[in-house]
C-alpha cells in the first residue's frame, strides 16, 4: 500500500504545478494577436500539457477515499474529511473578502460577503472547494455502491458517465444536439472520482497500459491543434472547449498520466524539493491565484525584460510556485494558523 502512496505523491505534485501553469499562461492564450503568434502557440503548449490537473486531483481523491473498506459512521467520516477542506475554504474566503474590502473591490457589507461566498464570488478558483466538498458529502453513499459492486458494475457506471458527461457535451458543441437523459448520478466529477478508484483498484494489463500511453499522446496532440483550429476560426479569440475537463482529449491525458505514474513511480520517493510542493499542495492552490492577481503582476515586468517568451513563461510559473510554496510551508509551522493550510 505504501507503493501506491508514492505514486499519488508524484501525481499530486505534478497536478499542483499544472494548475499553477494554467493560471500563469491564461493571458497568453486569450487571443491570437498579429505578430504575437508564437507567444500564443507557446502558451497553448503549456495549457495543453496542464489541462489534466483538476481531473487528476479528483481521481487521486477517489482512489484514496473509496478504497477504504472500513465501516466509518457518516458523521465521523465527514468530520474528518471536511475539516481538512472546510476550514481552509471558509477561513480563506473570509480573509480574502476582508482583503478585498481593504482594497475597495468588495463592498464593506457582511450581507454582501455572505452572498458572494454562497455564489463563489470571492475567489474564482475556489470553485474547486465547492466541488470537492460535494463529492465528500456523497462519498459515504458511493462507498456503499463500491463495496457491493463488481468490476463490471463499475465499468457500466463509467460507460454511462462517458455518455452523460462527454458525448452529450461534445455533440452539443459540434452539432448543437444532445440527448440528455436523467443521468445525474453518473455526471461530471463523480465520474472522475470513481475512475480514480477503478484505475487504482484493478490491475491494468500491459496492452491496455500501452493503449493509455498512446491515448495520452493523442490527447495532447488533439488539445493543442483543435484549440488552435477552433480559435483561428473564432477570429483569434480563444475557443476553449478542448481545454474543458470534460472534453475527450483531456480525459485521455488524465487517464494516461494516472496509469503512467501508477506503473512507473510505485517505489520512487519524492526528492526533497518536490516533497515540499506535495506538503504544500492545498496551500499552493489557495495562494497562487491570489498572488498572481494582487502582487506578482508587479514582479513579472522584470521577468519580461529577458525578451524571450521561452524563458518568460517557465520563469513566471517557477516564481509563482516558489512564493506559494514558501508561504504555505511557513504558515504550516504556526500554531492554529496551520489549520488553514493542512
Amino acid at each position: 500500500m505504501r507503493n501506491q502512496i508514492y505514486y499519488f505523491d508524484w501525481l499530486r505534485v505534478f497536478a499542483t504545478i499544472a494548475v499553477v501553469t494554467i493560471h500563469v499562461t491564461a493571458n497568453y492564450v486569450s487571443t491570437i494577436q498579429s505578430g504575437q503568434e508564437f507567444t500564443w502557440v507557446l502558451g497553448n503548449f503549456f495549457e495543453t500539457i496542464s489541462r489534466w490537473s483538476v481531473p487528476g486531483f479528483v481521481m487521486i481523491s477517489g482512489a484514496l477515499l473509496l478504497k477504504d473498506e472500513k465501516e466509518i459512521p457518516y458523521w465521523d467520516f465527514l468530520k474528518r474529511r471536511l475539516s481538512k477542506v472546510a476550514i481552509p475554504f471558509v477561513g480563506w474566503s473570509v480573509i480574502f473578502y476582508i482583503y478585498g474590502v481593504y482594497k475597495w473591490y468588495f463592498p464593506n457589507s457582511i450581507k454582501e460577503g455572505i452572498k458572494l461566498f454562497l455564489n463563489n464570488g470571492i475567489a474564482g478558483h475556489f470553485w474547486f472547494f465547492y466541488m470537492i466538498i460535494g463529492l465528500y458529502l456523497i462519498t459515504p453513499l458511493l462507498k456503499v455502491f463500491i463495496k457491493n459492486a463488481e468490476k463490471r458494475h463499475l465499468q457500466y457506471f463509467l460507460i454511462l458517465w462517458l455518455y452523460a458527461s462527454f458525448f452529450t457535451k461534445m455533440s452539443n458543441f459540434l452539432w448543437g444536439m444532445q440527448f440528455s437523459l436523467e443521468l445525474f448520478f453518473v455526471t461530471d466529477y463523480i465520474g472522475y472520482f470513481v475512475l480514480g478508484y477503478y484505475l487504482n483498484q484493478y490491475d491494468i494489463s500491459k496492452r491496455w497500459r500501452k493503449i493509455s500511453y498512446i491515448g495520452l499522446f493523442v490527447g495532447f496532440i488533439l488539445t493543442f491543434f483543435l484549440t488552435y483550429f477552433y480559435t483561428i476560426n473564432a477570429g483569434g479569440k480563444l475557443n476553449q472547449f478542448w481545454y474543458e475537463y470534460f472534453s475527450p482529449n483531456v480525459l485521455l491525458c488524465a487517464v494516461g498520466l494516472f496509469v503512467f505514474f501508477r506503473y512507473n513511480f510505485n517505489d520512487r520517493k519524492l526528492p526533497l524539493l518536490l516533497s515540499g510542493i506535495n506538503q504544500a499542495s492545498l496551500g499552493v492552490y489557495i495562494f497562487h491565484y491570489w498572488l498572481l492577481n494582487n502582487y506578482l503582476w508587479k514582479v513579472f515586468p522584470y521577468v519580461e525584460q529577458f525578451h524571450s517568451i521561452i524563458i518568460e513563461i517557465p520563469l513566471k510559473i517557477l516564481i509563482t510556485l516558489i512564493f506559494s510554496t514558501i508561504i504555505t510551508l511557513v504558515l504550516k509551522r504556526i500554531p492554529l494558523v496551520n489549520k488553514l493550510v493542512p
